[in-house]
């Protein structure tokens, strides 16, 4: 059904071209631009369609102030429905537009829109700039509603980092300046913050107040987004406080109302939780359909997610590049009026006569010694030609290499991960046409578990390769006691030792602190313990052992079992992308890649690794780790 709001649009942009009058323009547009603004949160896709109208408009007739209001509004609204590649993509240019004009108070509102759905992107450090740009702002004019605006988006910014102590903070000072202007939408966005936060404490009795306060102040505000954010919390809250029907109603409701939005994000995490009530209340079958929608609402959003943050960085690109021609154009003039001046002092030259034979002279001589410079200028970049040749040559042979352990590892993953998989569908249709019996079920369960488990191990490797391969990982070194890592990784492992009656035997020494990245260091530890298990046999057992040495911590991992050839150890430790994989005692698979990463991600923490076995003798895997300062 049309929106009556376009009808009406439609109506006075026949007036407004017919008349072409100045004042009716800026009334129409300034009308179209409030309009806008005013039914984002409740119908955004309204929102959408009189924002581009009023910004295209904005544009044919130079109107800039409405141009940027525009732009900005139509971030907003995109952002309401998580389309946050063109919630970016009219945020910068909101900014761009009013960054040296006399509208500041327009300038931080677009700053703080634009921040939100940079948190929304995980882009942190951006958002925390232009958060800290907008405060700077609202001090500077001074305006207390941008300054309650932007405790407001400071307050969501640092619970998306969980600092949620400083979080609570901020929105209990924004809810103060909000409720003293007596903004009732945007205290009730607070309740809703606040109930969030509460919950995140785990104080869920106080979270239910917020959000049911939320919920009602939404209601008569009519912001549609915020409530079914506030109906979404609720319903944890009741969740957590075992009253599951309730939690039902709630999320059905927040379902409803974020479809109508399509705000993916919100319908992600209300079908989830969905999920989980179906499967407490024994109803598997709405709880595998609520799980399925929330994977296809993931996939889009991860879509829109990974498009908004292209885009981000095109649009920084295009105005560094459009501030680079500038310069260009500025030097290009300098260089003309050069050249001009030059012309005029030769002519004068040529006057004189008397002088005529010296500025020749002077001519030739200058221009040797230019030369003289072109030429050694033209030997350096000659020079710096052959090694960038050389370089390049070394990159595409580092490629090639790449290529080809990408080439052999997918060929092997593929075939491991297919087999599980299939395994796994062949069960659940013959579960789902009753042609598989309970009791016939469990007795391949364990099996099928432990298949996917392996699957599982296979996968987080693969994902934490193909990052490191793409930069996508950063090692963040944190302060780490080795016996707590150890005894968390060797539980993990503990199904997988059973299984084969291994005992894992720990010596760590207690209150070791190290320097490093505790995910990297629990896939270390994880993936060297599993190849001690998987190349042991039935009864033996794995020793895991740590010592202080020369400023740095050794961890060892030996096993008894079929050990390794001086070749194959040569082939692991002599270069980061040879591939190697061979099978466990009871013929179990491997890709590879597990100390492959182990080696890459013990170097990232400034460690070693060393190998130390013989065929049928056993093996001894020692790396070391910077200790941590005291």
């Amino acid at each position: 059904m049309e929106s009556p709001h376009l009808a009406i649009v439609a109506l006075v942009a026949a007036l407004c071209i017919s008349t072409n009058a100045q004042g009716q323009h800026d009334a129409f547009i300034k009308s179209l631009t409030a309009t806008a603004y005013d039914s984002y949160l409740h119908n955004p896709d309204t929102a959408i369609q009189l924002g581009k109208q009023a910004y295209e408009i904005a544009v044919q007739n130079n109107d800039v102030y409405h141009e940027g209001y525009a732009a900005f509004v139509l971030s907003k609204a995109y952002w309401v429905k998580a389309n946050y590649r063109l919630s970016t993509e009219y945020g910068f240019k909101a900014v761009k537009v009013f960054h040296d004009s006399k509208f500041r108070q327009e300038y931080g509102i677009s700053l703080l829109a634009l921040a939100r759905t940079l948190v929304e992107l995980g882009n942190f450090l951006k958002a925390e700039e232009l958060l800290t740009m907008a405060q700077q702002v609202a001090r500077e004019i001074p305006d207390e509603r941008l300054l309650a605006e932007t405790f407001r988006e400071r307050s969501y910014y640092l619970t998306e980092l969980n600092q949620l102590d400083s979080a609570l903070h901020y929105t209990d000072k924004g809810l103060v300046l909000f409720q003293k202007l007596g903004d009732s939408l945007d205290v009730s966005v607070l309740y809703s913050r606040k109930s969030r936060i509460l919950f995140a404490k785990k104080e869920y009795q106080a979270s239910r107040q917020y959000a049911f306060r939320g919920m009602l102040m939404d209601t008569l505000v009519g912001n549609r987004r915020g409530l079914a954010i506030s109906y979404f919390q609720a319903a944890q809250n009741e969740h957590q406080l075992r009253n599951l029907g309730n939690a039902e109603r709630l999320l059905r409701h927040s379902i409803r109302i974020n479809e109508e939005i399509g705000n993916l994000s919100s319908l992600v995490r209300a079908h989830e939780l969905l999920a989980t009530v179906y499967s407490e209340t024994k109803r598997p079958e709405l709880a595998l359909a609520n799980m399925t929608i929330a994977s296809h609402y993931k996939d889009s959003l991860y879509n829109a997610e990974k498009s908004g943050q292209v885009q981000e960085m095109q649009s920084l690109y295009e105005l560094e590049g459009k501030e680079s021609r500038i310069q260009l154009l500025e030097q290009e003039k300098s260089l003309r009026e050069q050249d001009v001046k030059n012309q005029r002092l030769f002519l004068i030259v040529l006057l004189v006569g008397m002088l005529f034979l010296v500025a020749v002279l002077f001519f030739l001589t200058r221009l040797r010694s230019i030369q003289t410079r072109t030429n050694k200028n033209l030997a350096l970049k000659n020079i710096a030609i052959e090694q960038q040749k050389e370089e390049m040559q070394a990159q595409a042979e580092k490629l090639q290499q790449l290529n080809q352990l990408q080439t052999k590892l997918f060929s092997v993953i593929s075939h491991d991960l297919r087999g599980p998989v299939a395994n796994l569908q062949s069960l659940l249709d013959l579960l789902t046409k009753k042609l598989l019996t309970h009791e016939e079920f469990l007795s391949v369960s364990d099996k099928l578990k432990t298949n996917l488990n392996v699957t599982q191990r296979t996968l987080e490797n693969l994902l934490s390769w193909a990052l490191s391969q793409m930069d996508g990982i950063k090692t963040e070194k944190k302060k780490i006691d080795i016996e707590l890592s150890i005894d968390e990784a060797c539980r993990l492992m503990d199904e997988a030792a059973t299984r084969k009656a291994i005992a894992i035997k720990k010596q760590a020494m207690s209150g070791l602190m190290v320097e490093a990245d505790p995910d990297q260091l629990q896939l270390i530890l994880r993936n060297i313990i599993h190849n001690g298990i998987k190349f042991s046999k039935v009864g033996d057992e794995v020793k895991i052992e740590t010592t202080r040495t020369n400023g740095h911590c050794v961890v060892s991992v030996k096993d008894s079992g079929i050990g390794m050839s001086k070749e194959e150890i040569e082939t692991l430790m002599g270069s980061s992308r040879e591939y190697f994989t061979k099978r466990g005692t009871q013929q179990e698979k491997g890709t590879g890649l597990g100390l492959l990463l182990c080696k890459e991600f013990i170097e990232r923490n400034d460690g070693t690794m060393k190998i130390s076995s013989e065929t049928n003798n056993g093996t001894e895997v020692r790396f070391t780790l910077k200790l941590a300062s005291s």
